[in-house]
């Protein structure tokens, strides 16, 4: 069905975020869906070729806050290996997009902080083209605009230091004539003139670099209405105020003639597909480019049908089979691991010197699947205690699942005092156990059950001795 390529190498961008650990990239390739469930056929385009951790980039519009699709859409990606752009939308109004309000962005905002994303970082778009009236409200409203950014990326960033906020793309091509349009270095000039903090509010750069005017230019054009276009972005903003960026194109791509209607679509299929192999390679080069998510994978009616990777009938365009072929590299992105114990058996009566076996019960609640990367717990015990490792085996764990891990332990010598001693591992409460008294071999397990047992036991063995 689909897609892209990724090349030879593409070397790791690190030194041009806010906070240079937080975007690192060898594999650029990604396609923009307009659904959440073509992750599955389009990861197969993404990830082809020993591609591994592509990106793709997706709208979440505030009627669409339903936990979940979108879940379900987050741990497909994790599955996948897919890793989410999210581009922040609100609803249409006849012909424009409504401007968000503060509202607006909150629910957003809780919203996907409350979903566990497939990634520690988490990258979040603040809107689109806002140097289009239709695209805020009906008129270009760039002073607004600056202010429900800054608010945003504060509010998500105070929810949580992993979301990697990216500033609205703007339309490149766009030419003075407000209020439906305004060009984009008189926004970049507003901005900063009005609320300069603007530019410390976003991580990195989304940017549509189209080979404009038309979508007629060609690979090789150079300048801000080419392909090249988040150069000249990049360069203006430095200019401003000394500040770059990572770059993420999360728009691009040549139209075909193939779809609905031919009239004023210049190239063939495999032409805009040719040129699409070349770009990649001049952006794959560019150290400063993180990712790219071509427009667009299954769109096949009007008005983007003649953007469209597949056809009405569902099927890829043939030509665009050669992007698919193309060499990929691999992703490597950082993922949180976590995990909670739910409960642990232990045998009711513990002697010394005598190995045990016992069971313990984690839920992954984390982001990584366990067994893709080996999961291990290292014991934190005291000298006198002897106890296992837990490491998971072949089997995958998810998120939200339990895995039951059998381990070894031993207690080796009493202990003279009434000394409580504790079964641990890295990252978990120890679990304690305890002798039946003073100068005892026999241990006894504070759990559940256990505990109620053996209290019951001692009560029985203090009236018979009566």
């Amino acid at each position: 069905m689909k897609i892209f390529k990724f090349f030879s190498t593409c070397l790791l961008v690190t030194a041009l975020l806010l906070t240079p650990s937080k975007v690192l990239a060898n594999n650029i390739f990604g396609l923009h869906l307009t659904q959440t469930e073509d992750i599955n056929q389009a990861s197969k385009i993404i990830n082809s070729t020993n591609g591994d951790w592509g990106w793709t980039t997706i709208v979440i519009r505030t009627d669409q806050l339903d936990l979940n699709t979108w879940q379900n859409f987050f741990d497909s990606a994790r599955k996948l290996h897919i890793i989410p752009i999210l581009r922040l939308a609100t609803t249409s109004q006849g012909n424009y997009w409504k401007r968000p309000t503060i509202t607006d962005i909150d629910n957003l905002a809780i919203f996907l902080n409350s979903l566990n994303w497939p990634t520690k970082n988490q990258y979040v778009i603040l809107f689109n083209e806002i140097n289009h009236g239709s695209e805020w409200g009906g008129e270009v409203d760039i002073k607004n605009y600056a202010d429900m950014a800054i608010y945003a990326s504060k509010k998500f960033k105070d929810l949580n230091s992993n979301f990697i906020i990216l500033g609205s793309p703007l339309d490149l091509a766009a030419p003075e004539n407000m209020p439906k349009f305004k060009s984009a270095d008189n926004v970049y000039k507003e901005i900063y003139a009005y609320r300069p903090e603007y530019f410390e509010s976003f991580d990195a750069l989304a940017s549509h670099s189209y080979p404009n005017h038309g979508f007629i230019g060609t690979p090789q054009d150079v300048g801000r209405h080419s392909i090249r276009g988040y150069q000249w972005e990049l360069n203006f903003i430095k200019n401003l105020n000394n500040k770059t960026y990572p770059v993420f194109i999360t728009e691009t791509g040549w139209p075909h003639r193939e779809g609905e209607k031919n009239e004023n679509k210049f190239y063939t299929a495999k032409t805009t597909a040719d040129f699409l192999k070349s770009a990649l390679d001049i952006w794959s080069k560019d150290t400063s480019v993180v990712a790219v998510t071509p427009f667009i994978y299954n769109y096949p009616n009007f008005p983007f049908d003649h953007f469209s990777w597949l056809t009405s009938n569902q099927t890829i365009y043939p030509e665009y089979q050669q992007i698919i072929d193309l060499p990929k590299s691999k992703n490597h992105p950082e993922q949180t691991t976590k995990y909670e114990a739910i409960k642990i058996h232990l045998p009711l009566l513990i002697f010394t010197n005598y190995e045990y076996l016992g069971q313990i019960y984690l839920k992954n609640t984390g982001q990584s699947i366990w067994g893709e990367t080996k999961f291990c717990l290292n014991p934190k015990t005291t000298t006198n205690i002897v106890l296992e490792s837990i490491c998971t085996d072949n089997d995958l764990v998810l998120p939200n699942q339990i895995k039951i891990f059998n381990f070894k332990f031993k207690i080796k010598t009493a202990s003279n005092i009434y000394e409580k001693k504790y079964l641990k591992w890295e990252g978990l409460t120890g679990f304690e156990i305890m002798p039946l008294n003073s100068n005892s071999s026999i241990y006894r397990p504070k759990t559940g059950i256990g505990e109620k047992i053996i209290t019951l036991f001692k009560q029985i063995l203090q009236k018979l001795i009566k």
